[in-house]
């Protein structure tokens, strides 16, 4: 299982720090890491992650750019590109495949796609090597979630774990640390996805504290560390200070 799953924000420092980021975050032996694009409408964020896409946005951060810092690096976890439909919209699949080809993206996790919606987009990415990863909410039903990850395959164990995995949303609301999340019900949430599917499962949304991280990996999931992290980064922590006390398995 992997053991953890950051968030950055490509862009926060800045887009010159980013290759040294990644390159750290594999040097911690991350399989994978979400990169967030960043939006000038980022809904799903909390405020630590839309201050931090507004000065990525400030300081030149464009989609563009972004996969253009991110042609030929090889020293990188694999890296799930976390955005929002616009972006993708604009540059177009046939673009975007030409662009993530030399780049450690192996998919794409599209907050605001409604299952079921640019269906051709998604299936020129998914032909492409890009597949969208699933996002299952709270008020997601078991039905609806089966439904989802069928459609949303998993191509299997030979596969990457960034493009096997499905994102559980441990509470309702934006991104954010400081807020209590109840873990009781993403246990049985988890339990009851695992009676569905063999594919690996991300949790995230407001963790951050050792104590829920070695709680969702007694689950058998990966948590996922967003905003706690952005925050770190931003005041000036390396990676690997702001990561290596969190790697630990459970306790």
């Amino acid at each position: 299982m992997n053991p953890l799953l950051p968030f950055i924000m490509a862009g926060d420092p800045s887009l010159d720090a980013l290759p040294g980021l990644l390159s750290e975050a594999k040097s911690l032996g991350l399989e994978a890491i979400e990169l967030g694009l960043p939006h000038s409408d980022p809904i799903a964020d909390g405020p630590v992650l839309q201050a931090a896409a507004h000065r990525a946005i400030g300081r030149g951060a464009t989609p563009l750019r972004v996969l253009e810092s991110l042609a030929g690096l090889t020293e990188s976890p694999d890296v799930i590109l976390f955005t929002y439909l616009n972006p993708l919209i604009q540059l177009g699949a046939g673009r975007l495949g030409s662009l993530l080809a030399s780049t450690p993206v192996r998919a794409l996790l599209v907050v605001d796609l409604p299952f079921g919606e640019e269906a051709v987009l998604e299936s020129e990415l998914r032909r492409a090597g890009y597949p969208m990863v699933p996002l299952l909410s709270p008020t997601t039903t078991l039905a609806r979630a089966s439904k989802v990850l069928s459609e949303r395959p998993d191509p299997g164990p030979s596969a990457p774990f960034a493009q096997r995995f499905a994102y559980v949303v441990a509470r309702l609301g934006v991104t954010g640390t400081g807020q209590d999340t109840d873990l009781d019900p993403v246990a049985r949430r988890v339990m009851d996805l695992k009676a569905l599917s063999e594919r690996p499962l991300a949790v995230g949304f407001g963790l951050s504290d050792l104590r829920s991280l070695a709680s969702i990996r007694r689950m058998g999931a990966t948590p996922v560390i967003g905003s706690a992290l952005v925050q770190e980064l931003a005041a000036g922590q390396s990676l690997r200070e702001a990561l290596t006390p969190r790697m630990a398995g459970p306790v």
